[in-house]
């Protein structure tokens, strides 16, 4: 029996070893986390790191370009980021810009900067509400053109990811701060092994669906290019 101490020890020592892996694992996602919330702002790379760092898996689509129809033909448009979670599907458009936000429920927002900004000139820019929710009506026909075999729903969010922004409106649907929005994505985060099982499972489909059915940046645009001179 004595052959078995040393057998004994060496498990015991491989069983410490993952434990201590995985609390150093823990603590640097932990530390992670704590970096990125305390950040002055996030761009759309450092938002997907922060909802990945909550709920792992596999769940971005980055960049990628979608078929619309239109009455000249296929045009392809980009939507920038995808989180999809299982059934529910979300379009993300991340604004960083510092300032007050004006005219929030319209098409184009006016954004004054703070007094200590560098740039003091107000300015216009598109509403990424109405940008996240053009794209999110995208991808939802898509999905019901190439029929889709289970019930789904696409939900744009806008994170307005700068620590001293301010709106001169409630924020109102669609329109999330970054703890506001991690804390609606995990309404809808599997509870249990057998729930990310199957979340898994309908998060390769839409992948490999969407992967198939989009574009590129290069090759979408060479593709729109390639229709508007037919059209000439």
């Amino acid at each position: 029996m004595g052959f078995l101490v040393p057998i004994l020890m060496c498990l015991a020592f491989i069983f410490v070893w993952i434990v201590l892996a995985k609390w150093i694992v823990a603590l640097d996602r932990r530390r992670t986390k704590k970096v990125l919330l305390s950040s002055k702002r996030l761009d759309m790379k450092s938002m997907a790191a922060l909802i990945y760092l909550y709920f792992g898996g596999k769940l971005f689509l980055y960049s990628r370009w979608f078929p619309k129809r239109s009455p000249a033909g296929t045009v392809y448009r980009e939507i920038p980021c995808v989180l999809i979670f299982g059934k529910k599907i979300f379009v993300l458009e991340v604004c960083s810009l510092p300032g007050t936000f004006h005219n929030t429920e319209n098409e184009t927002w006016t954004v004054i900067p703070p007094a200590d900004y560098t740039k003091k000139k107000e300015v216009q820019i598109k509403s990424p509400l109405f940008l996240a929710n053009e794209r999110a009506t995208l991808l939802k026909e898509l999905l019901e053109v190439l029929s889709c075999p289970f019930e789904f729903s696409v939900e744009p969010m806008v994170i307005l990811t700068d620590k001293d922004h301010r709106c001169a409106y409630p924020l109102q649907n669609g329109l999330y701060t970054v703890n506001d929005a991690i804390a609606h994505i995990a309404r809808f985060a599997p509870r249990t092994k057998r729930d990310r099982k199957k979340m898994k499972k309908i998060n390769g489909m839409f992948f490999a669906l969407f992967n198939r059915y989009s574009l590129s940046r290069r090759s979408a645009i060479a593709r729109n290019n390639k229709m508007r001179q037919k059209k000439k």
